[in-house]
């Protein structure tokens, strides 16, 4: 069995300089497209290419990564996309968690200091 990929998840609009970045969102008719795209960086021209299938979109990324000699693949999900396990892991760990914390690797101290940090803000 083949080991499964890691991804890390970034934003939408965050640039990622030497990573390959792959963007996965709802089509018109509710199934799910996928663009790969990564910056000019050195000798590499940036490019984009769209997918129908994320899967292949994934693989078309990896296979990006190692020609291009880029340190990783990102993944930036629109909002109302779900990650899928077939597709490997995401550590969402780098986002910044804000509302529904239970997806996130947050002690129950750390949500109460973040929460009591935000509204701390919003008193300010």
């Amino acid at each position: 069995m083949a080991e499964q990929q890691k991804y890390r998840q970034v934003e939408i609009g965050e640039a990622n300089l030497d990573a390959v970045t792959v963007g996965i969102e709802k089509a018109v008719d509710g199934g799910l497209k996928a663009a790969v795209w990564w910056e000019a960086i050195g000798d590499v021209d940036a490019d984009e290419a769209e997918f129908d299938d994320v899967p292949a979109a994934l693989a078309a990324a990896e296979a990006a990564r190692e020609l291009h000699g880029l340190r990783e693949v990102v993944i930036a999900l629109q909002e109302d996309v779900t990650w899928q396990g077939e597709w490997g892991t995401l550590d969402v760990r780098n986002r910044e968690p804000i509302g529904d914390v239970r997806p996130t690797d947050l002690s129950s101290e750390e949500t109460y200091e973040l929460a009591a940090g935000i509204e701390e803000q919003r008193d300010a």
